[in-house]
């Protein structure tokens, strides 16, 4: 019987913030051998920031495709996006999109991956 374990979180984001608009994250998260991903955002910046799942079939931030809607992430908040099998694409990312000037914080981006372990209970 094979069981579900998390991979070790990777950061795909981690930037003081000084400027209103679209921003990539530093990175693709490669996502061909889970079940399940997780992106965990953690902001303490001053303003609101929205996060959109992005996916591309190749190890490229450009030319991605949304998956889902954006979530926004409140000043000083933290928010996860959990994304399903359904959702599946062999790269994913976020785009960040700040509509005001943040005058102080930091955003991070995490990813992990839940895949299947072999072994038994």
């Amino acid at each position: 019987m094979s069981r579900l374990v998390a991979r070790e979180p990777i950061k795909i984001y981690d930037q003081a913030m000084r400027a209103a608009g679209v921003f990539l994250s530093d990175r693709m998260v490669k996502w061909t051998e889970g079940s399940r991903l997780l992106l965990k955002v953690e902001s303490s910046l001053d303003q609101i920031v929205q996060i959109q799942a992005t996916g591309n079939i190749f190890d490229n931030r450009t030319l991605t495709t949304n998956i889902g809607p954006p979530i926004p992430c409140l000043a000083n908040g933290n928010i996860s996006i959990g994304l399903a099998w359904d959702d599946w694409q062999p790269f994913v990312g976020v785009i960040i999109t700040l509509a005001a000037v943040p005058t102080t914080g930091i955003l991070r981006i995490w990813a992990v991956i839940q895949e299947q372990a072999d072994g038994t209970e």
